[in-house]
């Protein structure tokens, strides 16, 4: 018999893990290491998610902890906790959702492309790729909404720079 927190933290994985795990792979450029902050994003969420009051939408608080712990992440070297946390293995947690090998290689491409962005260029980059908000994005980085447009434009003419060098 699965608790309330269970059955609760199973319906957020299964509707934002892709998110998360994209955001993740944004902020960092091995798989590895995106698979290291994957999971320390979930336990993060894991243990604060009895202390979510509701003051905002529930995936905006998600977006918080994972840019947050990414922020972290990437700024320094992962310590590891005196009591390590696990997530219960009663839960049902599928992979995040694979891609065929054509698309992992344009997936990548993109990736490699938002990671040599600026950390907040990244963030913003990432989120926008998953359809957030601007409003949600100016919530989750602090910045306006208008400034928020702005970076947007600027990120995509970066990023089509970068993909697509000679304009072919």
């Amino acid at each position: 018999m699965r608790t309330q927190k269970e059955q609760d933290f199973e319906a957020l994985y299964q509707r934002h893990k892709d998110k998360i795990y994209r955001l993740c792979l944004g902020f960092v450029r091995e798989k590895e290491l995106a698979n290291d902050l994957f999971q320390e994003i979930l336990i993060k969420i894991w243990r604060h998610l009895e202390s979510f009051k509701g003051e905002s939408d529930i995936s905006t608080w998600i977006y918080r902890i994972s840019y947050n712990t990414a922020l972290t992440f990437s700024t320094k070297e992962k310590k590891k906790a005196d009591q390590e946390t696990e997530i219960p293995e009663s839960l049902d947690l599928a992979e995040p959702e694979s891609f065929s090998q054509e698309q992992e290689k344009q997936l990548q491409l993109l990736y490699q492309a938002i990671s040599e962005l600026p950390e907040l260029d990244r963030i913003i980059a990432t989120l926008l790729l998953e359809g957030t908000p601007y409003r949600t994005i100016s919530e989750i980085s602090g910045i306006s909404e208008n400034y928020v447009a702005v970076k947007v434009n600027r990120i995509k003419t970066s990023l089509t720079q970068k993909l697509n060098p000679h304009g072919n």
